[in-house]
């Protein structure tokens, strides 16, 4: 199918975004957005077994093959990569994952966009098309934390994913969360200033208040209105514990008390 137009989904970790792109999915008309950038997925492994591209450079073959001895990924990042064949990736996801009506969607973290296109001299025009950009945020940015603290210890990323241990309270872990979430929002935010893009904004909390508007001004964002808005693939995580960890962070550390929708911790 003919790429015409890309859908760019622009995220930092636990704002809903899985629960949204399971959504556009679904609409069969929003160009399948997955995390393509990120190389330490299953959905890479397969695409990569199956297409054959991104390939592994010849100076890099003895290492990857270790790595893979010792139980390992068979690349630590992208510079395992030849940048030709990396290039023939992008290509070939728009080939195999536009939809009928010639969108090809993407979801993608600030850290995954820097390091995996723009540290590499390419950005979204790469694919030559017009791109309409969507951002979802997070108002409440102490439950952004605990969520991204909680699946990093579960290893449990969304509601399909089994937990590998439970979660502990860490106040430091989260400290560092929010940290890195004020880094990348900021770095977002510059990246479309200083490249005059508006993106349409929505928020985690407008799309689990009224999923079926949140979802309509997506499609109509890519001019694909759609009649019926499919369910979800996936379920919220937040349970009573993250309640109570967002209570408690907040006791404990006040000065952060700003970064919290008070009335929904």
């Amino acid at each position: 199918m003919e790429t015409k137009k890309l859908l760019v989904v622009a995220s930092v970790e636990r704002t809903g975004s899985t629960l949204l792109c399971s959504i556009l999915r679904g609409t069969l008309a929003a160009g399948t957005p997955v995390e393509y950038l990120n190389i330490h997925t299953q959905n890479f492994v397969r695409f990569r077994d199956k297409y054959g591209v991104p390939e592994i450079t010849l100076t890099r073959r003895p290492l990857s093959a270790l790595r893979k001895l010792l139980g390992r990924s068979a690349w630590r990042d992208i510079s395992y990569f030849s940048h030709h064949s990396y290039l023939s990736y992008l290509t070939r996801l728009a080939e195999v994952n536009t939809t009928h009506n010639g969108v090809f969607g993407i979801k993608m973290h600030w850290n995954q966009y820097k390091r995996h296109m723009l540290d590499l001299g390419i950005d979204t025009n790469y694919w030559g098309v017009p791109v309409r950009w969507v951002r979802i945020m997070r108002q409440n940015e102490i439950r952004q934390a605990i969520s991204f603290v909680r699946a990093s210890q579960s290893e449990s990323w969304n509601s399909n994913m089994e937990v590998q241990r439970e979660p502990i309270y860490d106040g430091d872990a989260i400290k560092s969360a929010l940290a890195r979430i004020a880094d990348e929002n900021t770095q977002w935010q510059k990246y479309f200033v200083d490249n005059n893009i508006v993106p349409l904004d929505i928020t985690y909390e407008q799309l689990t208040r009224d999923m079926d508007a949140t979802v309509r001004l997506v499609m109509n964002h890519i001019d694909s209105p759609i009649d019926t808005v499919p369910a979800p693939q996936t379920k919220k995580q937040s349970d009573a514990t993250s309640k109570e960890w967002a209570e408690r962070f907040v006791l404990e550390h006040p000065e952060h008390a700003h970064r919290a929708n008070v009335s929904s911790l």
